[in-house]
């Protein structure tokens, strides 16, 4: 492979790498819980870094994007996720390690793991279950995209 096609597959990598890390959700978190006329439910927010999807009852019910509440948790929520995506550019590019990169991406999955084990005893008591937890679309990605576009490793005959 030529220089040239090495650096176009690290542009476009990097490019995808940012658009998985932009676009898709990263979490679902548990909003809140009620119930009336003895039925139990469950709310829950969709969060990705510019947006969040929130449920109908919250004050800021809906989709919000690159308002104050969205960018706000998306960016302290989604930390983890922007290092991972820069360490993911930076493997590709031979200036980390894949051991780095690899925990970085581990790190993405710690907030929404913890926001799922705190929502467990609500969704038991209600007997009401619904997904809590990571959505790794971008981890993921940045794995395929450190297998196919990274640093080849060099193996020993031996």
């Amino acid at each position: 492979m030529s220089d040239v096609d090495g650096r176009l597959i690290r542009k476009y990598a990097s490019l995808i790498m940012a658009l998985a890390t932009v676009v898709p959700p990263y979490t679902t978190f548990l909003y809140g819980f009620g119930g009336h006329g003895g039925h139990m439910s469950v709310s829950v927010a969709i969060y990705a870094l510019f947006w969040a999807i929130y449920p109908p009852e919250s004050s800021i019910g809906g989709l919000q994007v690159l308002n104050y509440y969205s960018l706000t948790a998306g960016l302290m929520l989604g930390f983890f996720n922007i290092i991972f995506a820069f360490q993911v550019i930076r493997y590709i590019r031979g200036k980390t390690s894949k051991r780095s990169t690899l925990v970085a991406g581990a790190l993405t999955l710690v907030l929404p793991i913890i926001s799922l084990i705190a929502a467990l005893p609500v969704m038991l008591l209600s007997g009401v279950f619904v997904y809590i937890g990571p959505i790794p679309i971008q981890l993921a990605t940045g794995f395929l995209l450190m297998h196919f576009a990274g640093p080849k490793e060099i193996t020993s005959p031996w």
